[in-house]
C-alpha cells in the first residue's frame, strides 16, 4: 500500500512539476513557415523567450524577412533586449511600438518591434532558411505580466522592392504560468507522500 501511494504521489508531482516548469509551445503554420516561441521565466516579471522560425516550406513569396514584433499579454513592459539572431542582433533595430504593413511603426504600444538593417534595409535574406530550418531569435522583456494570453507574434516579408508578401502573420502561443489545477496536483503529490511517510512511521513502531 504504501509503495502504490509513494509511486502515486511521485507521478502527481511530476506531472505538477512540468506544468509549473512551462506548457508547450503552440506552432502556427502560415504561408509554409513554422512558428514557435518558448518562455523561460527569470524572475517574477522577467522572462526570456526563443522565438524559432522553420521557413523551409516558406510559399509566403517573399525575399526578405523585414520585421519582427512581440507582445506578452496585451501588457506593458519595462525593457526589452534583443541577444541573439541568425545574422547577428547587431543587424536589427529594436522600435517600441507594433508592426503594420509598412513595418515598424511607434503605435500599437505595448507591442515590440525590431527590424532588419541587412541587405541595406529590406531585411534577413530568407533563402538561408534552406540552410537554417531552425532560426532563433532571442530576446528578453522585463515587467511584464505575463497570463493565459500569453505571447503574440507578427512578422514582416518583403520582396526587392521592400513591398509586402504574403500574409502579415499573428501567433498566439500558450502561457507558461501554471493553470490553478496544476498547482492542486503539486499539492497533492506532496500530501501523498506525507501520508506514505506517517504509514511507514507507524509500521516502524508496530
Amino acid at each position: 500500500m504504501n509503495k502504490y501511494i509513494t509511486s502515486l504521489a511521485r507521478a502527481a508531482i511530476f506531472v505538477g512539476a512540468m506544468g509549473v516548469m512551462g506548457s508547450p509551445a503552440m506552432a502556427l503554420t502560415v504561408d509554409g513557415a513554422v512558428y514557435t516561441i518558448d518562455a523561460t521565466q527569470l524572475a517574477p516579471n522577467d522572462y526570456r523567450f526563443t522565438l524559432h522560425i522553420d521557413g523551409t516550406g516558406y510559399t509566403g513569396g517573399g525575399i526578405y524577412l523585414g520585421s519582427l514584433a512581440f507582445n506578452v499579454g496585451d501588457s506593458s513592459f519595462t525593457s526589452f533586449s534583443l541577444l541573439s539572431t541568425p545574422d547577428g542582433a547587431s543587424n536589427w533595430n529594436y522600435v517600441p511600438g507594433g508592426l503594420n504593413a509598412s513595418g515598424c511603426n511607434s503605435e500599437g504600444a505595448p507591442w515590440a518591434c525590431i527590424e532588419s538593417t541587412a541587405n541595406s534595409g529590406l531585411g534577413y535574406d530568407i533563402s538561408l532558411l534552406s540552410l537554417h530550418p531552425d532560426d532563433q531569435y532571442v530576446f528578453e522583456m522585463k515587467g511584464v505580466t505575463l497570463t493565459s494570453a500569453g505571447v503574440s507574434l507578427k512578422a514582416q516579408y518583403v520582396d526587392a522592392n521592400n513591398k509586402k508578401m504574403g500574409s502579415l502573420i499573428s501567433l498566439p502561443v500558450v502561457s507558461p504560468i501554471p493553470e490553478p489545477e496544476t498547482y492542486a496536483m503539486l499539492l497533492a503529490g506532496l500530501g501523498l507522500i506525507g501520508l506514505s511517510a506517517r504509514h511507514r512511521k507507524r509500521d516502524t513502531f508496530d
